[in-house]
């Protein structure tokens, strides 16, 4: 297989500022073709005239006024324990949860707004600023350790995590990558993808958000096959980041008792989190098997909004395992139609991509909802018991600050590309930017 630059051959409108534009190949998007591509999500049958304001894709819209009202739902309930120990009340979480939703879908508005020629020329600039963020982390002083991990940074009193920003900005980054370098040989791919993905996941595993560094190194191999990165090229990344674990696990064990340990928390998440979920006792096991118990206790006939009991003895109900409280109070139905609205999500970035002329845009459209989805889907695994714990929140849902913003730009992003295909389609045009 040849790189994606190669498909991209076929000149369409006149030449202007930004030069003769490009197509994507039609081979390049027949990855994309669904089976069920003739057929309409239920939601886009919808049309309410609230939504006739807001541009792009009108599914994607109504699903994030879904999961904001899912979210605010199951954070009211979920936060009991959370309150007691801040002597605060649900109430003020549900508020503050609400603020941050008004807030983000301020942030996807004007997202949405804003020409995708803009994000295609800071692309490598907010990579670079993203990275500077997760360097500080490391900084005393500025990084703040919480659980053994170097994962916040507090400025100016505000605290956040640069991984939740390095991640979409990664992904940003690949996609400016692909499109304007001629990939050809692997060491240009080497050093325009897989040298800074490979330095970002490091960075993420040395601060001990080791799942995250897996679920963006995952994200970003499935965005390159689809892209029709040459075979070799993605069998060798295999090969290198099999390796590359395989050392950073062995120099994580080897200096564990030193003064000046690598990869600190690599090995314990390995001795306390992998091996237990594998094993037959119950050592280290007490949030899956709460956990479990919620999800089980919801069945066909759930308890109820605002009755969960798993909620008083679950840790991080809110967070890390805000699907168990959803499966406990709703039931079946309500685990499925949450899991339904986020693989919908998946589909209709899919047909976005497939409109799109030009591979930055298709990239980051398939990479950020991929993420999304991608985290999502490993949330709700290590909630059911099939996964081991990851820690990671279901976007758009579970209580938060830093995720919340940076899916919510993600969105905007991917909404602001639908505008810019569908304005393309009903002019007749070539794609703005």
């Amino acid at each position: 297989m040849t790189s994606i630059n190669k498909h991209n051959t076929t000149i369409e409108g006149k030449e202007g500022k930004e030069g003769k534009e490009q197509k994507v190949d039609n081979s390049l998007l027949s990855t994309l073709h669904s089976p069920f591509s003739t057929l309409h999500s239920p939601l886009s049958t919808l049309h309410a005239p609230f939504f006739k304001s807001f541009r792009g894709d009108k599914v994607i819209w109504r699903i994030i006024i879904a999961l904001s009202l899912v979210s605010l739902l199951v954070i009211y309930s979920s936060t009991s324990s959370l309150a007691y120990r801040a002597q605060s009340s649900t109430f003020m979480y549900f508020l503050k949860q609400f603020a941050f939703f008004v807030v983000c879908i301020l942030i996807i508005y004007a997202a949405h707004l804003i020409s995708i020629r803009w994000y295609r020329g800071l692309a490598k600039l907010v990579f670079f600023l993203s990275v500077g963020l997760l360097l500080l982390t490391f900084i005393s002083g500025i990084g703040v350790t919480f659980n053994e991990g170097t994962r916040w940074v507090k400025l100016f009193g505000v605290s956040f995590q640069p991984s939740e920003f390095t991640k979409f900005a990664l992904i940003l980054y690949i996609a400016k990558a692909v499109e304007e370098n001629n990939l050809g040989t692997f060491k240009k791919y080497f050093w325009h993808i897989l040298f800074p993905t490979g330095a970002v996941c490091l960075l993420l595993i040395s601060g001990g958000s080791t799942s995250v560094a897996l679920l963006l190194g995952f994200t970003v191999f499935i965005i390159l096959f689809v892209a029709k990165i040459r075979n070799s090229y993605l069998w060798k990344t295999a090969g290198i980041t099999l390796a590359t674990i395989v050392l950073a696990f062995t120099l994580s064990y080897a200096t564990k008792d030193t003064k000046y340990p690598v990869f600190p928390r690599l090995h314990k998440m390995v001795k306390e989190r992998v091996c237990p979920f594998f094993s037959s006792g119950d050592d280290n096991k007490f949030q899956s098997k709460q956990s479990i118990i919620a999800v089980a206790s919801g069945g066909l006939i759930p308890k109820g909004p605002g009755n969960s009991t798993q909620r008083h003895i679950l840790p991080n109900a809110y967070d890390d395992y805000v699907y168990a409280i959803i499966v406990e109070e709703y039931g079946i139905i309500g685990a499925i139609i949450i899991l339904f609205l986020y693989l919908i999500l998946l589909y209709r970035a899919v047909v976005i991509a497939r409109s799109c002329t030009r591979a930055f845009a298709m990239v980051s459209v398939l990479g950020f909802m991929s993420l999304i989805v991608f985290q999502a889907m490993l949330h709700m695994g290590v909630t059911v018991g099939i996964l081991p714990v990851t820690g990671q929140t279901l976007p758009f849902v579970s209580l938060g600050g830093s995720s919340l913003v940076t899916t919510a730009f993600a969105l905007g992003i991917i909404l602001s590309i639908s505008r810019a295909t569908e304005e393309r389609t009903s002019k007749g045009g070539v794609e703005n930017g």
